[in-house]
């Protein structure tokens, strides 16, 4: 995606079509076929707002690239988790108290809170790839912004938020994620009630990431680029931020923005994986996107949708889904992700069916 290059930035007020309103949040659905169709719904309704309410070129509208990679998604096993990164979940800030007088998680004193995140995350890029050049025999990293993308991928908690431009792969991820949530639970503590405490419902997240691009920035219509000096401030080199620690804090934006990784991993290349990278806000839902002239005062609806899906077999829904060749084989191309699947595949179960006797 270009920088724009125009004054395209018009006020444009955002309003919910009827179809979207079928969708809003009253049941989850059910099945992989509505799921499809609610994919669809949301993503037109958003073309359709921009057909409508954008005086452009439809070329510009209707490009191809655009309507392919517009919508993003992200599947999670708690249709009630919010849309956080790793370093700013409470998981992180709980046992945050690396210097005398660091703030308690509690919502108080953001600005300190922050710093200190930040400081941790720096403390985890210089362990990372320090330690990181002698393993990375691939050589899939070579910029500080490969490393840190690369430290994400590999578990640590960055303020990079997972995406994918695939609807069925996000929806994969939430069902997995709840299988993998529902086995604990039978092991550890195998009572019924436990299990139906688990709750049976996943939710997939879809926004809008161009919509969002060129919301938050006067000066991109779309996702940074990784090598970018914009993505530079979230991402500071190493060196900058050793010798100029708080210059290069202070830097930092306050909002999020969607960016595009560079296809480093076969991982991120077969989940068309996909990032929105945090500054100093820390929840996506959280976020005030403003219109980018505020001479009336009026703010946008921020285009995010939650679709809830009901799981009655999970493992079903996990077969089904293989068969329409989204699986741990086809996300994860590697020999752990093939063991995976292969194990799966053999010993999976899914009930429902009853044999006719003759």
């Amino acid at each position: 995606m270009i920088k724009k290059t125009s004054d395209d930035s018009e006020p444009r007020r955002v309003t919910i079509g009827k179809l979207l309103k079928a969708i809003g949040d009253p049941a989850p659905i059910k099945t992989l076929g509505d799921y499809i169709a609610a994919v669809r719904v949301i993503a037109e309704s958003w073309q359709e707002e921009d057909w409508i309410k954008v005086e452009r070129d439809p070329d510009d509208v209707l490009n191809h690239t655009r309507i392919v990679g517009q919508v993003w998604f992200r599947g999670q096993s708690d249709p009630n988790s919010s849309l956080r990164p790793g370093l700013y979940r409470e998981s992180t800030k709980r046992d945050l108290n690396k210097q005398p007088g660091s703030p308690k998680p509690d919502g108080k004193n953001e600005r300190h809170l922050f710093c200190e995140l930040f400081d941790l995350e720096h403390e985890q890029r210089i362990d990372f790839t320090s330690y990181g050049h002698l393993l990375n025999e691939a050589n899939q990293a070579k910029t500080a912004t490969d490393w840190y993308f690369l430290m994400q991928h590999h578990g640590v908690p960055t303020r990079l938020l997972d995406w994918t431009t695939n609807a069925l792969a996000a929806l994969y991820f939430a069902f997995d994620a709840y299988n993998h949530r529902l086995q604990s639970v039978r092991e550890l503590c195998p009572d019924p009630a436990a299990i139906r405490a688990l709750g049976r419902t996943v939710a997939v997240w879809a926004i809008d990431a161009y919509w969002l691009a060129n919301r938050l920035s006067e000066q991109w219509s779309g996702p940074l680029l990784p090598w970018s000096e914009d993505a530079e401030r979230y991402i500071p080199k190493l060196e900058s931020l050793i010798e100029k620690l708080d210059q290069s804090r202070a830097l930092v934006p306050d909002y999020a923005m969607p960016i595009e990784p560079a296809a480093m991993h076969p991982r991120v290349a077969a989940q068309e994986g996909r990032f929105i990278i945090f500054g100093k806000t820390q929840d996506l839902l959280d976020e005030e996107v403003r219109l980018e002239r505020k001479f009336d005062g009026t703010t946008e609806e921020l285009r995010v949708r939650k679709i809830r899906f009901q799981v009655q077999d999970v493992e079903s829904l996990l077969r089904d889904l293989a068969q329409l060749g989204v699986s741990k084989r086809t996300l994860f191309p590697d020999l752990d992700g093939l063991a995976e699947f292969v194990r799966w595949k053999h010993f999976h179960k899914v009930s429902g069916y009853k044999l006719k006797h003759s």
